[in-house]
């Protein structure tokens, strides 16, 4: 992921932002010595992000589209309440399974799910309306899919966050697969009367998204 602000500015954000638990700095670092796509880890400032608007809404039952190594879904477990429940989907064994270690690790991990196999699947499992917070950054070329079933389980006055909707400024020219799949994506949902939302600048974008309490 290419950054949208000079590096001195993503460090200053970083510096004034709250420092993440040391189990989640352990799993950043070997989730960059090990992994081939490390760059997709949430990271601190997002993650911080998650877990405040997770805490404020009020959620209780949360939708991870996208573990990767488990760093998003340690987050927002963290805004959960004692009582709170997430569930998070994953494609890859072998994130699947240092995300899984991690979870095993965290006083927070016992209010995670993790669900192993193509969330569509998952999500289809998944009652109307029953989900209070949903968090996107799976494959881009899914992306439609998944906010149509965000918006289906999600109850009324719920929040979606969708990741990666900058995708380093490309959408702006949109030449390759996944830029095409994002770009489209971020039309339909600026299009979307039934929801309120609007774009932050925060890390490669994130596109937040409230489910009106009715249709007006």
């Amino acid at each position: 992921m290419d950054l949208l602000f000079p590096k001195p500015i993503e460090e200053y954000v970083e510096d004034h932002t709250s420092p993440v638990h040391q189990l989640l700095e352990e799993l950043e670092k070997e989730t960059f010595d090990k992994m081939e796509n490390s760059q997709m880890l949430t990271g601190k400032v997002e993650g911080r992000l998650l877990k405040m608007l997770v805490h404020i809404s009020g959620a209780q039952k949360v939708v991870d589209i996208g573990t990767f190594t488990g760093f998003s879904a340690l987050m927002m477990a963290e805004g959960l309440p004692d009582n709170g429940e997430l569930i998070t989907c994953e494609i890859s064994r072998e994130c699947a399974e240092m995300a899984q270690r991690y979870f095993k690790k965290s006083p927070h991990g016992n209010k995670i799910r993790l669900k192993f196999g193509p969330a569509r699947e998952t999500l289809r499992h998944i009652p109307d309306e029953s989900i209070d917070f949903v968090f996107i950054d799976a494959d881009k070329a899914s992306y439609s899919l998944y906010y149509k079933e965000s918006l289906r389980i999600l109850r009324k006055g719920g929040l979606i966050a969708v990741d990666n909707t900058l995708w380093s400024g490309r959408v702006l020219n949109p030449q390759d697969e996944d830029s095409r799949a994002i770009a489209l994506f971020n039309k339909a949902v600026a299009e979307d009367k039934s929801v309120e939302k609007v774009m932050l600048t925060v890390r490669d974008g994130i596109y937040l998204i409230w489910k009106k309490n009715n249709e007006s």
